[in-house]
């Protein structure tokens, strides 16, 4: 009988409050709590499970953890399991409180089982929508083996949609419709096909009507040269460019071009810069005669009435020219001529990017598998999202450059030699400004801000700070990489040494000994190609003379 009475009185002591509130932080605590021991096992034995499911899941540390972050299946099981674990939680608090209430709860105790419910509910909540974002987010930035979106491009808006029909075709007074035959070019010349239909003479007519130089005197011929097989096959390489479409600029340009490689096997890899103002750049051979209607246009003899069958072909031709088989213009100014290339194209999502690809894929040699475009504004967000970034500086640097946003305050830097900690737009004025330095420096700077930003961005900061990434890729980057390859990406990431990435400009006189009309740098292909294969041979020693960084500090 006693024993009888002390369980009585023990229950009657027991807070129906308490127990639910035990039972929020740990599942089956407040049933045991209640006395209800075997219950309380059998709530509780979900939770041993998720911590095991937990424990293998993070086994890998962050990088087991992003990489399966990237995986959109993943990702929409962690909602469903979620929103099983949230009603599973919600009947071990609701449970817990209703054994020693027993119906006779009084009104603050069920306040508090409200409460209680509402802060279980917001984690997995958060839980629920950092999921949901993160599916929109691959989704919207990478491409799907189904998806079927038309092309898009960071290009600023236009009288007219981006993606037309070819600017070739053309309507007649007569309402009829005129089309250049296509030609459909195979060719066992340099990487492999990518189905690519080319119409010759095409590009972007409205880039081309606002270039004030189309009178200017041809350039001289730029030498082509034949691709050649592609270094290293086990390799993965990315065409990285950047461009900036902010105030007081027409349209956006690649002004920052880089190839980034690594070796999959051993994870050295390595960064090579192009100089923005090279020109008359070799074509591949397919796009041999793509741009010798600009190469006309640009001739001082670009009056067809003066032109004269010269080889008795039936042809008239232009006196005086002689195509270089190249494209006349900046390096930097090809993307707008080729953003509007859906014929030559049609698949891929970025036709400027895809044309820039191939032109850098035949001046370096390297097969180049995916490519990313950066609009500035993204690299400011960027490096802010990652809590700044730290460079050594080489050379005090104090300058002013103007915002990426209209109506921002300009971006400034001030910086002495050292290590120099950079928001985002801090980092910006850095990589872009000119005054007292030269372009090719400018570039250094550049690529050393590059592999600083890669090197601070460990997997950690990169999952903490994934929001706010997120809203920057999604609105300022384009990019053709699949999203069935983000895992195989971010482990391949994690072997490289960030700090020990080679770097490389190619900057004249070496790699650009000759000059056209403008002084403009004529790339050497051969001397670009022969470095390419040095530093991937030789690896980092091969990135200079004495082997060092030129974005370290001297050795002592």
């Amino acid at each position: 009988m006693d024993g009888e009475a002390t369980n009585g009185a023990a229950e009657r002591t027991r807070k129906p409050g308490v127990a639910a509130a035990f039972s929020a932080l740990i599942p089956g605590t407040g049933q045991w709590y209640a006395g209800r021991i075997a219950r309380g096992f059998l709530v509780a034995a979900p939770m041993l499970l998720l911590l095991i499911v937990g424990a293998l899941a993070v086994w890998d540390g962050a990088v087991g953890v992003l990489e399966l972050a990237v995986r959109p299946s993943v990702l929409w099981t962690l909602i469903v399991v979620n929103i099983a674990l949230l009603g599973w939680r919600v009947f071990a608090v609701t449970d817990a409180y209703r054994l020693v209430a027993d119906g006779a709860g009084g009104r603050w105790s069920r306040v508090v089982l409200v409460a209680l419910v509402a802060l279980v509910a917001i984690p997995h909540v958060a839980v629920a929508a950092y999921a949901f974002r993160s599916v929109l987010f691959i989704d919207r930035v990478f491409v799907s083996a189904e998806s079927s979106d038309v092309p898009v491009t960071l290009a600023p808006p236009s009288p007219e949609a981006d993606i037309v029909p070819d600017p070739l075709t053309v309507e007649s007074t007569t309402t009829t419709t005129t089309t250049v035959p296509m030609v459909t070019t195979t060719t066992t010349e340099g990487p492999p096909a990518r189905n690519l239909i080319f119409r010759p003479g095409l590009g972007d007519p409205e880039a081309i009507d606002a270039r004030p130089e189309i009178n200017a005197p041809v350039a001289a011929a730029a030498p082509f040269l034949p691709f050649e097989e592609r270094v290293d096959a086990d390799r993965l390489t990315f065409l990285l460019a950047g461009g900036d479409s902010g105030p007081g600029r027409g349209g956006l340009r690649t002004d920052t071009i880089m190839v980034a490689t690594m070796d999959l096997q051993t994870g050295e890899a390595a960064l090579f810069g192009i100089p923005r103002n090279m020109a008359q750049i070799p074509m591949p051979r397919r796009f041999r005669s793509a741009f010798v209607d600009l190469e006309r246009r640009l001739s001082p003899t670009n009056d067809p009435a003066t032109w004269v069958d010269v080889n008795g072909d039936g042809v008239a031709d232009q006196p005086g020219f002689s195509s270089c088989h190249c494209f006349p213009e900046q390096i930097n100014a090809l993307y707008p001529y080729t953003r509007k290339w859906t014929s030559s194209y049609p698949d891929e999502v970025d036709p400027g990017m895809a044309a820039l690809r191939d032109v850098v894929e035949h001046m370096t040699g390297l097969n180049i598998d995916y490519y990313v475009l950066v609009d500035m504004k993204a690299f400011v967000e960027l490096v802010d999202a990652v809590g700044g970034v730290d460079v050594y500086v080489q050379e005090a640097l104090q300058s002013e450059v103007s915002p990426p946003e209209e109506g921002e305050r300009w971006a400034t830097v001030d910086v002495q030699p050292g290590m120099n900690h950079l928001s985002g737009t801090e980092a910006l004025a850095y990589a872009r400004a000119r005054k007292g330095s030269s372009d090719y420096v400018r570039m250094q700077r550049q690529r050393c801000l590059l592999r600083a930003v890669a090197a601070d961005s460990d997997p950690w900061t990169l999952l903490r700070s994934f929001p706010a990434i997120a809203d920057a890729i999604e609105r300022y980057v384009v990019t053709d990489v699949p999203v069935a390859f983000l895992p195989d990406l971010v482990r391949a990431a994690a072997t490289l040494d960030f700090s020990g990435i080679a770097t490389v400009g190619f900057n004249p006189p070496y790699y650009a000994p000759e000059r056209d009309h403008k002084y403009h740098p004529i790339p050497d292909v051969k001397r670009i190609r022969a470095k390419v294969t040095k530093v991937i041979e030789e690896g980092a020693i091969a990135q200079s003379s004495t082997g060092e960084s030129e974005c370290d500090p001297p050795a002592e």
